[in-house]
């Protein structure tokens, strides 16, 4: 009959796109560790010593784990809510690990969003990540639909695939990313950003929900030290700062929670050519910068390790 012929070639078309679907993503788009899924999928197979990075634009660029010396991984990606950074450590905290936390703090959550929402798609299968394109409004039906549900970003997958093989344009490494030609530092270039900033409002504009999500995982897993880190910025990010009070208020709440070492690096004296622009570094800077960064958490470690020690002592 007829009406089987359909059936018989409707379910055809269903394995076809089932198939093509697989063989992309575990082909394609999980063949290339160094995109933003590639860094995501890595952070749900990674059980050792590792230490997770997490954080906007600020930590992607700024954290290199090899310059800080540690066993660490870069989870930062730019443009990105403390919501995404929220899931990602959801991500982690469920793991039986016992290895400090590092979190690049932000000011304010006011003009950043769900990023690129093309990493999510691949990863529908989590709960968590469907909660998350929900919460931004960006879920579609199609995401569901083998086949169908990458159509607008397949470019966007091959890109990184070539891009990951060719190495053309930049250099990732345990998550960082460094640009292999990057532009020459250009003072009227950070002048024209710095006067931008200075016409624009900076400041701590809290999002209580967020911040009380962020102690409820500091205080519901007091088996992590959690390095909270503001890296630096340019000295004009702060001539018109807003709310330093209630930053400091926020600041000192974290301080006293046990398994928090706050590190405020925010104004560290940096000439302008270290700056991107005002909230970026360079990659020279960067390094510096990760460089410092590993030997302090190397000195805090030591330093916990050492009392932890003393008091076992005292317990006998």
């Amino acid at each position: 009959m007829k009406w089987k012929g359909w059936i018989l070639a409707l379910m055809a078309f269903a394995a076809i796109c089932i198939l093509a679907d697989l063989a992309f993503t575990y082909g394609i788009i999980f063949r290339t560790p160094t995109s933003d899924i590639g860094r995501i999928n890595h952070l749900y197979h990674e059980h050792g010593d590792e230490i997770p990075i997490f954080g906007s634009s600020k930590a992607h660029g700024n954290y290199s784990p090899d310059a800080m010396g540690l066993n660490a991984f870069n989870y930062g990606f730019d443009g990105i809510s403390y919501e995404v950074t929220d899931v990602l450590l959801q991500i982690e905290l469920a793991k039986s690990k016992t290895t400090p936390i590092i979190i690049e703090l932000q000011h304010n959550d006011l003009a950043a969003d769900l990023g690129d929402q093309s990493r999510c798609v691949p990863l529908m299968f989590d709960a968590r990540i469907r909660q998350l394109l929900k919460r931004f409004h960006a879920m579609e039906w199609r995401y569901y639909l083998p086949g169908i549900r990458y159509f607008g970003y397949y470019d966007w997958y091959l890109k990184d695939y070539m891009s990951e093989r060719m190495q053309l344009t930049h250099n990732i490494t345990k998550g960082y990313k460094s640009e292999l030609h990057q532009l020459p530092f250009s003072q009227a270039r950070l002048d024209d950003y710095v006067s931008k900033r200075l016409q624009i409002t900076s400041g701590y504009f809290p999002n209580e929900d967020q911040n009380r999500r962020l102690i409820g995982h500091i205080t519901e897993h007091p088996e992590r030290l959690f390095f909270l880190v503001y890296s630096p910025y340019h000295p004009s990010y702060f001539a018109h700062f807003q709310n330093g009070e209630q930053l400091k208020l926020f600041d000192e709440k974290l301080k006293a929670l046990p398994n928090v070492v706050l590190i405020d690096w925010s104004q560290m004296h940096f000439p302008d050519e270290f700056f991107l622009d005002t909230l970026h570094l360079r990659h020279e800077a960067a390094m510096e910068f990760s460089r410092k960064m590993g030997d302090k958490i190397r000195e805090v470690l030591r330093e916990r390790s050492g009392e932890a020690t003393v008091e076992k002592s005292k317990g006998k």
